[in-house]
């Protein structure tokens, strides 16, 4: 464990031997105008143990007005691991964490993001599940909380959740998103960039670097030993947000399939094909479910949405909910929040 913690900027390295840092952990948190959630989150890091291993927390802060550098400094001063600040100041989520990845001097790479905050076992739980399954890739379960009641409102937290139906901590079959996960990079083989820029405005990115992973024949490994809490923010805490969302999801393996570093013509036709049936099985279902009011019109809706994201996965029907789009979004609702208080 690092003592004597300090605060680093882009480009700027500690003295310490590169052998040093051979096993050693990066935890990454990209942050985008969230101080609340970013406290919460680095808060949630101090005391993480990685055994004998160094640990630094990297902060990629993608608000181009550099917003979280004041609390980062301050939460450094009193930070048990070396703190490294990096202002990607272009917009886009890819970006944000590319950023870090080129910053990172671990051989693990951990993934947090600044809605999140973790147990305490968070960090020495991923790291014996990957090692005992030789596993490259370690996820584990997010539980969504919001203090919203909107209306079916367990529906709505469970679009935010990630679990499975797997009792056992052991290999899996799937990935997930990234936040909340850990990569160990002597057993995968990172594209450069390791998060294809395109994606900074739609999202996805973490998908494509998975699925590439996957293809090298990289394992998953998956425990219950831990676990990460989202915060939702209220304004994502709707319908119409989760559809568009769903939508986007729903194009991830279509778009997995048409990217040309992995262009696979039958699986495209496939999820196409699965996504017409998808849509017709579930649009009707979930126009059903709402004028009932039931419960099961989230659930229904959802799949409908994913449905038509596997037909409709174009690049011109892609959702733009991250990047300067998300910027523009969020300045709008500062600016609403103001005049409201």
């Amino acid at each position: 464990m690092v003592s004597n913690a300090k605060l680093y900027f882009d480009g700027q390295t500690s003295s310490d031997s590169t052998e040093f840092w051979d096993e050693g952990v990066s935890i990454i948190v990209p942050t985008f105008r969230r101080p609340k959630g970013l406290k919460t989150a680095l808060d949630s890091l101090r005391g993480q143990s990685a055994g004998d291993r160094p640990i630094e927390i990297i902060v990629s802060d993608n608000d181009p007005e550099a917003s979280a550098k004041s609390f980062v400094t301050s939460f450094a001063a009193e930070s048990e691991f070396p703190v490294i600040f990096v202002h990607a100041s272009v917009p886009g989520v890819a970006n944000a964490r590319n950023m870090a990845v080129a910053q990172a001097r671990g051989r693990y790479l951990a993934f947090l993001d600044d809605d999140q905050f973790v147990t305490d076992s968070w960090l020495s739980s991923l790291l014996e599940i990957m090692e005992e399954k030789g596993a490259g890739l370690a996820f584990c379960p997010t539980y969504a909380q919001s203090d919203l009641t909107p209306v079916h409102k367990e529906q709505c937290l469970d679009f935010f959740s990630r679990d499975i139906d797997q009792e056992e901590n052991g290999l899996v079959s799937d990935f997930f998103g990234c936040g909340n996960s850990l990569l160990d990079l002597k057993k995968c083989d990172l594209p450069e960039p390791p998060f294809n820029p395109h994606a900074n405005e739609t999202g996805g990115e973490d998908d494509l670097l998975f699925s590439q992973l996957q293809s090298q024949g990289t394992k998953i490994a998956w425990t219950r030993e831990t676990h990460a809490t989202e915060n939702v923010e209220n304004w994502r805490m709707n319908h119409e947000y989760i559809r568009v969302r769903s939508f986007a999801y729903g194009q991830g393996p279509s778009r997995i399939c048409a990217d040309p570093n992995n262009f696979n013509l039958l699986g495209l036709m496939r999820w196409t094909l699965i996504g017409m049936i998808q849509f017709c099985l579930f649009a009707p279902m979930a126009a059903f479910y709402r004028m009932l009011g039931h419960e099961n019109y989230i659930i229904c809706m959802r799949k409908m949405a994913e449905g038509a994201g596997k037909v409709l996965w174009y690049e011109k029907f892609r959702p733009k909910i991250y990047g300067a789009t998300a910027l523009k979004a969020q300045l709008q609702r500062e600016c609403e929040a103001k005049k409201t208080a």
